[in-house]
């Protein structure tokens, strides 16, 4: 199947509160040249659904992470920022976007202001989101997901669909191993109440995706991947 995300549109919420960060890198911050990494609801607010909700704009960043805060402060862009009551940017450090690990091969890059944004395919964007710490005694993926997976696949033609979803599991298949202690992480269990609530099915995650990802990696050349930078250096960015 062939499923393209939509290019973002800078004229939402989220876009209008990510260019005005840009636009500061650029006059306050001139030496700063790292690519910053779209995530949460907010990509599918830009990408699908302009009114889709987010609490704020997520960004993963690599490096400078504080001075981009102090930036997001002064230009009135935080989370406590005047463009809107509780809404702004969340700068976040990279172990907090969890995407599958080849995500760069199918991310839309674009610069604005001279500053590279990485927007994720909103698929990569799904798969993230059920990495969400769960609360003691939760039955089921939490609503907010529920509501992102469902909106877009209304907007996207029904995708991901079932066999995407598990084509990509099994990307994040050290993820969903039940570790020596027989403890049960957060991801596991929200990949299992997907199926249930989304697909309206139970998946097997051993001989659905656990057993075809260990075969698979039989195959896999023994090196390291590229790097981010490699990967961003390949990519011919749309310019502002």
């Amino acid at each position: 199947m062939t499923w393209v995300t939509p290019p973002p549109k800078w004229n939402t919420l989220a876009g209008r509160v990510l260019d005005g960060l840009c636009a500061g890198i650029r006059n306050e911050m001139p030496g700063y040249a790292a690519p910053v990494t779209v995530f949460g609801s907010a990509a599918i607010q830009l990408c699908y659904d302009e009114h889709f909700a987010s609490a704020d704009v997520d960004l993963m960043v690599l490096s400078e992470g504080g001075s981009l805060r102090e930036l997001a402060g002064r230009l009135g862009l935080g989370r406590s920022g005047t463009v809107r009551t509780a809404y702004g940017l969340q700068i976040c450090p990279p172990q907090l976007f969890r995407p599958t690990p080849h995500y760069l091969q199918r991310a839309h890059v674009e610069e604005r202001h001279g500053v590279p944004v990485v927007v994720p395919h909103v698929r990569d964007i799904l798969v993230a989101k059920l990495h969400r710490y769960r609360i003691e005694g939760q039955t089921g993926i939490a609503a907010k997901d529920r509501r992102a997976f469902q909106r877009v696949r209304e907007l996207s033609g029904g995708h991901p669909a079932d066999e995407e979803m598990i084509e990509d599991l099994r990307l994040c298949e050290p993820w969903l191993r039940v570790p020596d202690d027989g403890s049960v992480n957060a991801f596991r269990l929200n990949v299992l109440d997907l199926f249930a609530s989304i697909y309206g099915r139970r998946v097997d995650l051993e001989s659905e995706i656990l057993g075809p990802a260990r075969e698979a990696a039989r195959f896999r050349p023994d090196r390291d991947g590229p790097d981010l930078g490699e990967l961003l250096s390949d990519l011919e960015p749309t310019r502002d």
